[in-house]
């Protein structure tokens, strides 16, 4: 495999452990949650993650390369903080969003990082591009629901 391919593929299945984390996650807070819009809310963003995956996936068969499919380590721990955390806070809906928001960061920080150091076709690029507007939107709709629930 050329180097520029193996680039793209590294860099597309760093982002699908990235989205399946997301996927894992939303759904999760979407459990954890009481108010009705916000478990709304996580429950698409959870379908969101899951479609950018397949979509991901689809990038790097075309690549010549195994797709990953699992969540990464980092991931999980981050998932088994956000439950600990939420039995220990009285106001889980603000523990879940700040945890998500912390999650949707470091997502945006992968795809900005992917972009930029690995080679990518303009195919790739616009999806990628796509999905880190995205997650930046609905990074900046959970910071919203947060500082709206604090004034």
């Amino acid at each position: 495999m050329d180097t520029t391919l193996k680039s793209a593929a590294e860099g597309l299945n760093h982002l699908i452990i990235i989205a399946n984390d997301g996927k894992e996650g939303y759904a999760q807070a979407a459990d954890i949650v009481a108010r009705p819009m916000l478990k709304a809310m996580f429950s698409r963003l959870a379908t969101e993650r899951a479609e950018f995956a397949t979509q991901l996936t689809v990038l790097v068969l075309a690549t010549g390369t195994q797709p990953e499919s699992g969540t990464g380590p980092l991931g999980a721990l981050h998932r088994v903080w956000v439950e600990i955390k939420s039995s220990l806070v009285a106001d889980d809906d603000d523990a879940a969003l700040k945890e998500c928001i912390r999650g949707d960061e470091t997502a945006v920080a992968a795809y900005e990082t992917v972009l930029k150091e690995h080679a990518l076709t303009a195919e790739q690029q616009n999806i990628i591009n796509q999905q880190l507007r995205l997650t930046s939107d609905a990074l900046f709709s959970l910071r919203q629901e947060l500082h709206g629930n604090n004034v």
